[in-house]
């Protein structure tokens, strides 16, 4: 019998967990999985989730990587003779590499393989940081600058080749929770990675806060060799998915140093076709409506993250707080308790609310604009009035704890929308998820990639208070780009380019 012949109920799959087997019950497997053991959707749980940790981990490595410099400014300053803002054009140079990297490595990812591509680009990575770190002498600005480039160029692509991974491992019911770990290990990374960054260099010379990273990106490398898979699996045509060796050795050479051993054959035209997809993509109006509003709404974050260290390290004299450094990577630690809420917040809602809506609603039938709603409570309440705080606390020289407060209400608001609007996107055009992440992720950067440039400008304008308050503005304005898409989304996926749509609406979830 056909594997596709009858729906499998989700008490036949074998990679449930007993919590999902007990909340719920009555929800059918989609996309189908075939009979085939090679199908990444039938292997057992805890193989899925090594991979995803392991994908987590490399995401984590990747994001602390290009950013490890952001808080030793003085160091910098003092080698370069570059003041505090040009120093932080190095971190603009990051982001710039992640936003661009991942153009380039997602059709090659088409030919090589996902996993091949993640291992080859942590080993980049971990040297771009050797590279930083012997930047040593007064006129090394320029080449320190470009390692950051790079280092952003191939660090960002294990996040950005991800969201393919997980779509090739898990059930729909299940990718709201891979999605929200792939994402927080991400954003974790550029958190934890100026945090200890900061604390290695406090009383050392700046290049130490890359040698470290050395050693965290060498164990990725090793878990990423020894644990990393293929995911890529043809369910219609059985007979094109190649065979894996037996022997683990064998496997792993054959996934990482052989070519295409491991990986479904393709064509220089479909490759070509894959590299296209990511500008087509971000042509489609519904990409565009999120795009808008993950531009606003998490750009806001990047250039708060961005410029705290700016802020802070100023002296008090020129409106800063004149922080050591020490101080400056002990306050980050704000952040780090926002994301870890978000993690807990995405955790619990981001597959339970939706379910629950199709269930409520719509009689068990899946629509993608479900999943939008995870939204209301801290893209259009908690951000607006964390950035309004920001504002307000540089404006009247207010207490950096009230400081600290805008920054975790801001990390909350921003970073909850990450793994949501990446979903979403990605469940628009269910045969794209790499390249529609690339398209995602670059409109999450681009603001924080270009605010260094005229931040200055702008405070000087209407100043730093009002900054920040038209941010909080244009965060509630950006959360009716999100309303939108709940009420007409069906409508606006529909208009696409005809080779590129597909979606999972109108399956039916439960029974």
């Amino acid at each position: 019998m056909d594997d596709k012949a009858r729906p499998q109920d989700i008490k036949e799959s074998p990679s449930l967990s007993p919590e999902e087997e007990n909340h719920i019950s009555h929800v059918v497997l989609i996309p189908q999985p075939s009979t085939h053991p090679r199908d990444p959707l039938n292997w057992p749980l805890s193989r899925k989730h090594v991979i995803l940790a392991v994908l987590c981990l490399a995401s984590f490595s990747g994001a602390i990587a290009p950013l490890s410099g952001q808080l030793n400014l003085a160091d910098q300053e003092k080698l370069y003779h570059k003041t505090k803002l040009e120093e932080s054009y190095a971190n603009s140079a990051a982001l710039a590499g992640m936003a661009a990297g991942p153009f380039f490595f997602a059709p090659i990812s088409h030919i090589l393989g996902r996993s091949s591509v993640i291992f080859w680009c942590v080993l980049c990575t971990l040297v771009c940081q050797i590279w930083g770190a012997v930047m040593t002498r007064p006129d090394d600005y320029i080449p320190y600058v470009i390692s950051r480039l790079f280092a952003g160029f191939f660090g960002a692509v294990p996040t950005v080749l991800g969201p393919r991974i997980v779509t090739d491992l898990f059930f729909l019911h299940q990718r709201g929770r891979a999605f929200t770990a792939l994402h927080m290990a991400f954003m974790f990374g550029t958190i934890a990675g100026p945090t200890f960054s900061g604390f290695v260099s406090a009383r050392s010379f700046f290049p130490v806060e890359f040698w470290w990273t050395v050693g965290l990106l060498g164990v990725t490398l090793v878990c990423c060799f020894w644990f990393l898979e293929e995911t890529g699996f043809d369910r219609e045509c059985l007979e094109r998915n190649p065979s894996m060796p037996d022997g683990f050795l064998a496997n792993r050479f054959a996934t990482f140093f052989f070519g295409t051993a491991v990986v479904l054959p393709t064509s220089w035209k479909e490759t070509a076709k894959v590299g296209l997809a990511p500008f087509l993509i971000g042509l489609c109006p519904v990409t565009i409506i999120m795009g808008i509003f993950t531009l606003i709404s998490f750009g806001f974050y990047v250039g708060v993250n961005a410029l705290t260290p700016v802020w802070l390290q100023k002296p008090v004299s020129e409106g800063g707080y004149g922080f050591s450094l020490e101080q400056n990577a002990a306050f980050t630690f704000c952040h780090w308790i926002g994301i870890i809420l978000v993690h807990f917040y995405g955790h619990y809602l981001n597959d339970r609310l939706p379910l629950a809506l199709a269930r409520r609603f719509n009689g068990g039938v899946w629509k993608p604009e479900y999943r939008l709603h995870v939204l209301w409570l801290p893209s259009l309440v908690i951000n607006p009035i964390g950035l309004g705080i920001f504002g307000a606390a540089l404006q009247y020289h207010l207490h950096y704890m009230v400081l600290a407060l805008g920054v975790f209400l801001v990390t909350i608001g921003s970073l909850a929308s990450v793994p949501v609007t990446v979903n979403y996107v990605v469940e628009c055009f269910t045969r794209y998820p790499a390249e529609t992440g690339i398209v995602v992720g670059a409109y999450r950067i681009v603001y924080g990639l270009t605010i260094s440039f005229y931040i200055n400008p702008w405070v000087e304008a209407v100043e730093v208070g009002w900054v920040y308050g038209m941010m909080a503005f244009f965060a509630v304005f950006s959360f009716f780009f999100v309303m939108l898409l709940m009420w007409k989304g069906n409508a606006i996926r529909n208009i696409q380019f005809a080779s590129l749509g597909s979606s999972e609406e109108g399956e039916r979830l439960m029974d």
